[in-house]
């Protein structure tokens, strides 16, 4: 019986081989954004709250499941030449009773919150955290959260 298990084994570890090269891993993001460059999402896990560029996860950022005050603002700014159309994304977690996050000063995509969870893509590069005007609004506009920079 063991000899069939190992033997079964040694299978299906020899026949992944056959499959080809790794597959990216299936997040499932929410919120996404379809840009030009492709998919960007937000996802959250025990590492906290991560941005997907693409297949390449930037890894996790502090979510407030510590007892942090929420919203909780994270920026992702890249720099050079990227060749990519949005360089910049805002993420976090929104507060209770959010469904929408603006930029005041800066003009990017997306926005909505889903899941308690939202996304902003910016065409800017080179963005300072001290740039970052935010504010959380209700279904009927009205704002429960406002403040500028991102959160420690």
């Amino acid at each position: 019986m063991r000899l069939a298990t190992w033997a079964l084994i040694g299978l299906l570890v020899a026949g992944c081989g056959v499959l080809g090269p790794t597959v990216a891993p299936a997040w499932r993001l929410a919120p996404k954004l379809q840009t030009p460059d492709g998919i960007v999402g937000v996802f959250r896990d025990a590492d906290g709250v991560h941005l997907v560029l693409g297949d390449q996860d930037t890894g996790g950022q502090r979510d407030g499941a510590d007892g942090e005050t929420l919203p909780t603002i994270h920026l992702f700014s890249t720099s050079g030449q990227t060749g990519r159309t949005y360089n910049s994304f805002v993420f976090g977690l929104a507060p209770p009773g959010a469904t929408s996050v603006k930029l005041t000063t800066l003009d990017g995509i997306g926005g909505e919150v889903e899941g308690g969870l939202y996304l902003i893509a910016l065409r800017e590069k080179d963005i300072l955290p001290n740039k970052l005007n935010w504010a959380f609004l209700s279904e009927s506009g009205l704002i429960i959260s406002e403040g500028a920079n991102v959160t420690p």
